[in-house]
């Protein structure tokens, strides 16, 4: 596959990147300024421990789900309309979530979130793309993926901080004057975007991708809870049931895209591997690093017994490598291209998480922020490349089908990475232990009134889990988790060892295909 390297003509290109590195960041920060809020999130609105991960991954699920339908409607809207109007939905869910009085209103709210985000995140990706030229893309994407990078790896303190001193519902409604920013710079930038000529929508195959991976996702969850009689959930009936459904409704899914004419998600074009391995390596890097987000948060206040502003500090050793090696990870792309980067960085990561997880089981904090610190310089490796190489691949008609088809791959590797850490993490602490600790929520409600806007009441030490043995269950948990994201990575790199050593600058001087080669 080619790429189309005719920049489309605007003065104001800097301004339009200005905006979607903004609605970027909004998409990431809700990742990790909610994890750090989770204890308080779940003890203001009486949730169990078991619930409160759908908090981040009823976000997590609706990106992953809906983000093919979301870049087939950029492509008929125009990538500038789906793009403002994803920022308003955005915005309004933002406002829900801060006024929810319960877990199902902020679920819902949350759930909102991940379907406006489906509308900005493909499209903002495919303006960066079509308004910069081939040889300036690396740098330009450096840009837009780190700085929101960035401010996904500050977001737990940031959230750590808010939730301390203003409530956590001011978490979520610090996107609003961030949305309000955004579609002002939209306006002055005034971007041009053409529609796609092909109108059809695969409304059945949609219905069956929203139906089949919620339930594929609800059951790994799930299986790590526990059930009234004491045992794990992995063998009740309705658990087995919800992942054979599932597997099949998705099966079928894929199936019927391979053979559609106008699919949502256009599969064939998975023939190209070089595409497929970015995909690959981005879900991978997302199933490691959202498992390590919300995990760590808890970790530090459940185990180092950290109230959430240090918690949230805690998780900052992941932005030094992510703010220093972002950039340089760009601007080389540019240079040698995808796979050297995707090499290094595989490797890094893995090596990172295997540290994280001897930290977490001695329990040993410095020892915690040398992996992190080794995750994030291998995120940095990993994400902008992987980005970048994989929309530069496509023709401006078909971008944001091949951009919605990547971050589904990325979105499906982090609610994975959050159910799977979840369900390793509880099933750790073994049924009595998970029962009392499922139930710590329920009982800490009693204590809060219906909906707090301040902490005033916050400790100075953290919620940490009272039992010594529930605690270092809790601990090596997250530790089996971290080592399940060292192995996801490894996996990354021998996928990196088989991408193309072709140079982004040699695919730029091919000849552009059509929209009917590109659907191949």
């Amino acid at each position: 596959m080619t790429i189309a390297d005719t920049p489309a003509p605007t003065p104001r290109r800097g301004l339009l990147l200005v905006a979607m590195t903004g609605s970027l960041s909004m998409i990431f920060i809700d990742i990790t300024v909610v994890g750090v809020s989770l204890p308080e999130i779940g003890e203001t609105l009486g949730l169990g421990e078991d619930e409160i991960n759908w908090v981040v991954n009823g976000y997590l699920l609706a990106l992953a789900t809906a983000m093919a339908l979301g870049g087939r409607l950029g492509d008929l809207l125009g990538k500038v309309r789906a793009f403002a109007i994803g920022v308003v939905l955005f915005a309004l869910a933002s406002l829900l979530c801060g006024l929810s009085t319960s877990g199902a209103v902020l679920l819902a709210g949350r759930v909102a979130q991940g379907l406006a985000a489906c509308l900005m995140q493909p499209a903002s990706a495919s303006l960066v793309i079509e308004h910069f030229a081939p040889g300036e893309r690396g740098k330009a994407m450096a840009t837009y993926v780190g700085i929101p990078l960035l401010f996904m790896t500050v977001g737990p303190a940031v959230g750590g901080f808010i939730t301390q001193n203003f409530g956590w519902p001011w978490v979520f409604w610090i996107n609003l004057p961030v949305a309000v920013i955004t579609l002002s710079l939209l306006w002055w930038a005034r971007p041009r975007s053409p529609r796609s000529d092909d109108r059809a929508i695969d409304w059945l195959g949609g219905v069956m991708l929203l139906a089949g991976l919620p339930l594929l996702v609800w059951s790994i969850q799930e299986s790590g809870s526990v059930g009234i009689d004491g045992g794990l959930r992995a063998v009740a009936p309705e658990v087995i049931a919800a992942f054979a459904i599932g597997a099949v409704l998705t099966a079928l899914f894929v199936r019927r895209q391979l053979r559609l004419a106008h699919p949502l998600l256009r599969l064939r074009l998975f023939a190209d591997r070089q595409l497929l391995a970015n995909a690959v390596l981005i879900g991978l890097t997302q199933f490691a690093m959202a498992g390590l987000v919300v995990q760590g948060s808890l970790y530090a206040q459940r185990v180092l017994a950290l109230p959430p502003f240090k918690a949230g500090l805690s998780l900052l050793p992941l932005m030094v490598p992510v703010l220093v090696l972002v950039h340089f990870a760009g601007r080389r792309y540019d240079r040698v291209g995808v796979r050297p980067l995707a090499m290094i960085g595989t490797l890094a990561a893995s090596a990172g998480l295997a540290v994280l997880g001897f930290g977490y089981l001695g329990e040993h904090y410095p020892t915690i922020a040398l992996g992190m610190l080794l995750l994030g310089a291998g995120i940095a490796f990993i994400m902008s490349p992987a980005n970048t190489d994989a929309l530069s691949r496509a023709p401006d008609e078909s971008r944001g089908q091949v951009s919605g088809l990547v971050q589904t791959f990325r979105q499906l590797g982090g609610t994975a990475g959050v159910a799977i850490a979840a369900a390793i993490s509880i099933a750790s602490l073994g049924p009595d232990a998970a029962a009392a600790y499922g139930n710590a929520g329920h009982h800490a409600a009693a204590r809060k009134p219906a909906h707090a806007t301040r902490s005033t009441d916050q400790p100075e030490d953290g919620q940490a889990l009272e039992d010594p043995a529930v605690r270092a269950a809790f601990a090596r948990g997250s530790a089996y988790a971290s080592f399940a994201g060292t192995i996801a990575l490894l996996g990354g790199f021998v996928v990196a060892t088989r991408m193309r050593r072709e140079s982004p600058m040699t695919t730029a001087t091919n000849a552009n295909i059509s929209s009917s080669e590109a659907a191949l």
